[in-house]
């Protein structure tokens, strides 16, 4: 059932491997080129444009702005309506999120001797992007809005698609559950856009978080530098390393959770032991056809599902290492000393019990995670996201090192040609001397 198939030991492994890869860019030029229309449509036309794009892609018929202000009285109807079970579900997850966050809570730091430091506080508003494709998560927004809460966020906006007008009950009662401060039915790049600049009725925000398709990943690339960014996300991944000592039908339900995403969910099993991924591929056609989502499943593992045997441990690592994908399950007898020997994943889960599907809604660290092997050099979403920090100086010419300071900037600014620095420095010491 994992449509793509490699071994170390072949002479075309590098090459197969590497072209796996290469076919899940994010971006084509088709797309770039559509989407930087759109947003400088929206950059010139504001609100009309906005307007006029919404009843386009999201086959709605919007006549004003206000008709994407969802009222708080619509939220609590949704909320009313959403099964209590899942309404104390989301209540328990979003205690657990922020629990975690709390943990890390930043503090500032200032060395009293020389008052240098660093101060830290929150941005003044921000927007979470709650997808509305063929499926709707909830749980994003629970991941999204807790750690700005935690670190202090003034203002919370969310924005959903909400296709032909239709809310979502369940983003809309996580909404509420987290606080969102006022909800919009804005979808897209337009929608994404439509935040970056602002508007007499869209207010234009420090940052924008949360997942979206390739037109809003393209957008959110296209807009950073005018607004803030969590990163850019691209179908979502999953690697689980197995031995010998996994159980097949843990592994194979596990992948086949990650395929249910979309079509283009990664799903990559690496194994030293090539008799697992028969047992594996055995175990995913049994499950598959009692569950809903199985034509998803199905295409998903067939285009973008792989399984790769590797000689050994350390070669699974220097692979695992080279993907460095959004979620990487661990299930082996060695999976606590392989972990640390990790360099790159948005989150490694150990053991059997360390569920992928436990960690995307009730464990705490958010599931908002780098995609294409981004984890190189990004970390998941966290409240350091929602911060900004100044460098903090309040030095005075009283101070025993004072003198020192001066002598040493000097030296470095005459070096550097900048003697206009050096005379500012000289003259604060003439002046105290």
């Amino acid at each position: 059932m994992l449509g793509n198939n490699l071994n170390t030991d072949d002479k075309a492994f590098i090459s197969s491997f590497e072209g796996y890869f290469n076919k899940r860019a994010l971006f084509t030029l088709a797309i770039s080129n559509e989407v930087k229309e759109l947003v400088n449509q929206i950059k010139e036309k504001g609100d009309e444009a906005l307007i006029e794009l919404t009843n386009k892609f999201d086959k709605r018929r919007v006549s004003s702005v206000d008709d994407f202000l969802v009222s708080a009285a619509q939220i609590e109807e949704s909320y009313s309506r959403v099964d209590p079970k899942v309404i104390s579900a989301m209540k328990f997850s979003y205690e657990r999120i922020l629990d975690f966050h709390r943990n890390y809570i930043n503090k500032d730091h200032l060395h009293t001797n020389s008052k240098l430091g660093k101060l830290s506080r929150p941005l003044e508003s921000i927007l979470v992007y709650a997808p509305g494709g063929k499926a709707s998560y909830p749980s994003t927004v629970l991941m999204a809005v807790g750690p700005a809460k935690v670190a202090g966020v003034k203002k919370i906006y969310l924005t959903s698609p909400f296709m032909g007008g239709k809310f979502n009950d369940l983003i809309l009662a996580a909404s509420f559950i987290a606080g969102v401060d006022q909800v919009f039915s804005i979808g897209g790049a337009q929608g994404i856009a439509s935040f970056a600049y602002g508007s007499k009725t869209i207010p234009r925000v420090n940052k924008i978080i949360g997942p979206g398709n390739k037109y809003v990943s393209e957008a959110k690339r296209l807009l950073y530098g005018t607004v803030g960014i969590d990163m850019i996300a691209g179908p979502s991944e999953l690697v689980v390393y197995a031995d010998n000592s996994a159980n097949p039908s843990i592994v194979a339900i596990d992948l086949i959770a990650q395929a249910e995403h979309d079509d283009e969910a990664c799903s990559i099993l690496i194994t030293n032991d090539s008799s697992l991924i028969e047992k594996v591929n055995r175990e995913i056609k049994r499950y598959l056809e009692a569950l809903a989502r199985k034509k998803t499943i199905k295409k998903s593992l067939m285009q973008s599902g792989l399984s790769i045997v590797v000689k050994n441990t350390k070669e699974a690592i220097e692979i695992i290492n080279k993907i460095a994908p959004e979620h990487l399950q661990i299930i082996s007898s060695d999976a606590e000393v392989i972990g640390k020997k990790i360099e790159a994943a948005g989150v490694i889960l150990i053991g059997q019990d360390s569920a992928t599907a436990l960690s995307d809604y009730v464990l705490g660290p958010s599931h908002i995670l780098p995609t294409m092997g981004s984890s190189k050099f990004s970390s998941g979403l966290s409240i350091g996201d929602f911060l900004i920090s100044s460098s903090y100086v309040n030095i005075n010419s009283q101070q025993r090192e004072y003198k020192d300071l001066i002598t040493n900037a000097c030296i470095l600014e005459e070096a550097e040609g900048l003697t206009a620095h050096s005379m500012s420095l000289k003259e604060r010491m003439r002046i105290k001397d």
